[in-house]
């Protein structure tokens, strides 16, 4: 019990600094060479933040519970609306900009539209994981050849050679990895403790676990002034959980999708989609009501699990 207290309480020291270190190695990155934030935050922070829910969701398919895979991906993503915009906007002002935004929440609804068309008979085989990877490849590309706008932020660039930065980004990366690992491992043992059931685990305490680098990061860079990055990393981060954690899943292993989570779950996801677009087209930045809105959304749908 103690240990794995323990466990958390390292695990969310590690998943700060990893945040931390993304942020300023990333912003600056994209200054350097003159790339726009939301471009790095899109993908760069993205994938970054994203490995706590590739490395369960693989573990999860080897070990034969897609359940558990399939629900980390649709409870994370609709953890970081709920929970990371909503918690990140209402501490710190966030901005989204919809003009700049525009084409990346498309190809998000798009993505889940691609997800429910392949997970709706159950089962998502090896060939639909790979048009998934295949998918992210080109939105990488397309992101780095056509940025949605151009960078033209006059904040100072912070001396440092680009390997350091660099560095920065890498250890960062690695710090939320096993930080995230620990602090997973840590909370299913109390969830199991508790009495907490195995899928209930996997939608709540596993896809909260896993979107805490997410919150971290969003929440720094929003600290930062950095709202491109913040906003960036969750339009990012939900489009590699499905093309790129669920791809290379489901390549490895096919995986099973539970109906249940396709009626009530995936409804939860899409929904927070849509919301996004609604929200860029409101008065900037996110007001606390919609913040409070968003933080309620998530918290109803954690109610519903249980």
């Amino acid at each position: 019990m103690l240990i794995n207290i323990i466990y958390l309480i390292i695990g969310s020291t590690m998943l700060y600094y990893g945040a931390e270190w993304i942020v300023k190695g990333a912003a600056n990155i994209s200054k350097r060479l003159g790339i726009s934030s939301l471009v790095i935050g899109l993908t760069v922070v993205a994938f970054g933040t994203s490995l706590p829910e590739l490395i369960v969701s693989i573990i999860a398919a080897l070990e034969g519970s897609s359940a558990i895979a399939v629900g980390n991906v649709v409870g994370s993503n609709v953890a970081n609306v709920g929970l990371v915009l909503g918690l990140s906007s209402l501490i710190f002002p966030i901005i989204i900009n919809y003009d700049h935004l525009k084409r990346d929440l498309l190809i998000y609804l798009g993505t889940c539209a691609l997800f429910i068309l392949f997970a709706f008979d159950g089962r998502i085989s090896q060939f639909e994981g790979a048009i998934f990877f295949i998918s992210l490849i080109f939105y990488i590309l397309l992101c780095i050849k056509s940025p949605t706008f151009d960078n033209k932020e006059s904040e100072p660039i912070i001396n440092g050679k680009i390997a350091k930065l660099i560095a920065y980004v890498v250890g960062g990366i690695i710090l939320l990895a096993y930080g995230a690992d620990l602090f997973v491992e840590g909370a299913i043992f109390l969830a199991r403790y508790l009495g907490v059931s195995e899928v209930v685990i996997g939608m709540s305490v596993v896809a909260f676990g896993t979107s805490v680098p997410e919150l971290a990061t969003s929440v720094m860079a929003a600290f930062r002034r950095e709202s491109a990055i913040s906003v960036g990393n969750i339009i990012g981060s939900n489009i590699f959980n499905i093309l790129s954690v669920l791809g290379i899943a489901s390549i490895i292993q096919p995986l099973d999708s539970p109906p249940h989570i396709m009626k009530k779950e995936v409804v939860f996801m899409v929904a927070y989609a849509i919301s996004m677009i609604f929200i860029g087209k409101l008065p900037q930045p996110i007001s606390k009501v919609t913040s409070a809105t968003l933080i309620a959304g998530y918290l109803f749908f954690i109610y519903m699990l249980f």
